[in-house]
């Protein structure tokens, strides 16, 4: 090849190089990072609310009164007027005894009174004008008295033979069945069991050790019976949320069992819709001391690990700080704050996994709901 041939070709050669590296250059450069969005997240602002202090306890219902119905005349069950297990008013007839004999007794005592009652008439009538002696006229007394106090008598028991409901009650099984005979009984035959269920009892127990803690705020006698009557007290059934139930103490025994070593509190409830009947088991919440004001948080947003409980904060500049806190007791969905969180400071409510302490976020302002009424 000549020299003149060879000349172009190195140019081209070159020019190619040349062309490569330009591009090989170019992949290199480096690109521009792009800054992630800051994380979004759910803030809110703590509720502040009037509360009072409270223990749960396990109590159980019973009646208001339980009367066990007994037959108190001899003699056969004719009929049994209700069911069952049904509710029945006061006064309503429940069993009938056979009236007949009852009935002749009446009959024959108030003939025999007033018979009693003509003569002792006579009698006095005659003593006036002195044709029979006072002492006929107190022996016609005499029998009048007594007539009158066995036609009271048959009476009586005449009205033993209808059996009826001493109050609004729950009815329980009859025990005897139409046609058996009822015999005599110093104690009384039973027949039936009736409970008075509204308003009804929850009993519960305090133990020594939540006794001495509540002595210490209630630590006189005088302070310790005012919440007789006063103090409000929630019960709460298996299955329910929160404590619908609402009734007031109105019963505290002075000592404490020496078996158990713990002191018997009884509530009243109303028990209008018959909800809470008598053997059932519940929780019962019972709150005391002066109400006061509260910070509280939704219980969820509360972490913990080795260092104990704590929430994320967020301050002016929209940047995450961890804060150490400590809680008090909780309110339903809500718990206190007793330290660490100030009512006009922010926390994060959701979101709060995907950040750490320091890091600048993108917060949403929401709000928190206070805890319901009860």
């Amino acid at each position: 090849m000549s020299p003149f041939m060879r000349k172009p070709l190195m140019r081209s050669a070159a020019l190619t190089i040349a062309v490569m590296m330009g591009l090989i250059l170019a992949g290199c450069e480096k690109k521009p990072v792009v800054a992630a969005p800051p994380t979004k997240v759910t803030v809110a602002k703590p509720v502040t609310q009037d509360v009072r202090s409270y223990e749960i306890f396990d109590g159980v219902i019973s009646p208001l009164l339980t009367v066990n119905l007994e037959a108190r005349v001899p003699g056969y069950l004719n009929k049994i007027a209700f069911e069952d297990g049904a509710f029945v008013k006061k006064d309503q007839l429940l069993f009938v005894i056979e009236q007949d004999q009852y009935i002749q007794q009446v009959n024959l005592t108030e003939a025999i009174y007033n018979e009693a009652k003509i003569e002792l008439a006579r009698q006095r009538a005659l003593v006036k004008d002195k044709a029979t002696s006072q002492a006929s006229v107190d022996k016609a007394f005499s029998s009048f008295l007594q007539s009158e106090a066995n036609l009271k008598l048959a009476q009586l028991n005449l009205s033993y033979t209808e059996i009826r409901a001493p109050f609004d009650g729950l009815m329980g099984r009859h025990l005897i069945d139409v046609g058996n005979y009822l015999g005599s009984s110093a104690s009384g035959i039973k027949l039936a069991t009736i409970q008075q269920i509204n308003p009804i009892y929850v009993y519960f127990y305090i133990n020594e050790r939540d006794l001495l803690k509540y002595q210490k705020r209630y630590v006189n006698e005088e302070n310790r019976k005012s919440l007789i009557n006063a103090l409000p007290v929630y019960v709460q059934l298996q299955g329910e949320t929160g404590f619908p139930h609402k009734g007031t103490l109105d019963y505290s025994a002075n000592l404490l069992s020496t078996s158990t070593g713990s002191l018997q509190l009884r509530a009243s409830l109303p028990n209008a819709k018959f909800q809470l009947l008598p053997g059932l088991y519940g929780k019962v919440l019972a709150e005391y001391g002066e109400s006061r004001k509260a910070v509280l948080i939704p219980a969820r947003t509360v972490q913990t690990d080795q260092q104990g409980d704590y929430i994320f904060v967020i301050d002016d500049n929209k940047k995450v700080e961890r804060r150490a806190i400590k809680t008090g007791q909780r309110f339903d969905a809500l718990v206190e704050i007793v330290q660490g969180l100030k009512d006009s400071e922010t926390f994060v409510l959701t979101g709060f996994i995907n950040i750490s302490n320091g890091q600048t976020v993108n917060p949403e302002m929401a709000t928190v709901a206070p805890i319901p009424a009860r």
